[in-house]
């Protein structure tokens, strides 16, 4: 089977060999691997806006969950009427019921198999980190692509690591709505304005974090901070700081009446 990568070293070995015959599995045998029913993916990498970072020399996977209660768990602790209304769960290619199947299947996967979600999430990182090197690349990830996780607070089962310590040159990034969240250097976050918490925001801005808007027209400025476009590109992490990220409304977000899109 050969060495297990380095990258595994520190896990139990049932774990690591897992992993590293699923990654080799997926990195050797790609085309394959795809058109399989039962290998469960847990990052995606066709994204119309994440596709946007090539053109910059980055790679983005994302990950998407069954968003708020969905799944029979709750994965957005900080939802709130307008942002459920406005969930982007469905856009794309989320409108299809096996799509939602499977960010079911991911979400119910983590609550109730820890180590097997780990075990499927690792592969997928490390089999990224790879296929993009192989092309020149370099990837980055969200794990919160449709919910909002503390992960820096996630260890893997049977360790004392995170996926953030797990790969600890590797940029992960993220929106997120929970406040004072103490994330490690290679996690990037943008806290992420709702129609329910305008002291959030102020705290988040005052502790120098940018703080992401859903406009129905992008400003200049709002409410006296610069406001960027948010759109050209998926890179929060190369995001001046203290700045706006404006984001446009889409889908049902455009018949927002919560104050959720401003």
């Amino acid at each position: 089977m050969g060495r297990i990568p380095s990258v595994l070293v520190g896990i139990p070995r049932g774990i690591a060999i897992k992993i590293f015959v699923l990654s080799s599995f997926y990195y050797t045998c790609a085309p394959l691997a795809d058109s399989i029913y039962w290998v469960m993916h847990l990052l995606t990498e066709n994204n119309p806006k994440t596709n946007k970072s090539m053109a910059y020399g980055f790679k983005t996977y994302i990950m998407h969950l069954a968003p708020a209660w969905r799944s029979g768990y709750n994965v957005c602790q900080k939802a709130s009427v307008g942002c459920a209304a406005a969930c982007l769960n469905t856009s794309g290619h989320g409108c299809y019921q096996r799509t939602q199947k499977a960010r079911i299947r991911r979400t119910k996967l983590f609550f109730e198999s820890r180590a097997e979600f780990f075990a499927l999430l690792v592969a997928d990182i490390y089999t990224a980190i790879r296929r993009s090197k192989k092309h020149g690349l370099v990837p980055c990830f969200r794990l919160n692509g449709t919910s909002d996780l503390p992960w820096e607070s996630i260890t893997i089962p049977g360790t004392t690591q995170t996926i953030f310590d797990m790969f600890p040159t590797v940029q992960f990034y993220d929106y997120t709505a929970i406040p004072g969240r103490n994330v490690p250097v290679n996690c990037h976050l943008t806290f992420s304005r709702k129609e329910s918490n305008p002291e959030d925001v102020q705290s988040e801005m005052s502790a120098g974090r940018n703080v992401a808007v859903v406009f129905k027209v992008l400003p200049n400025v709002w409410n006296g901070v610069k406001v960027i476009d948010g759109t050209k590109t998926d890179m929060r992490f190369c995001d001046p700081v203290g700045v706006i990220v404006g984001l446009l409304a889409k889908g049902r977000a455009k018949k927002d009446t919560s104050g959720f899109v401003v």
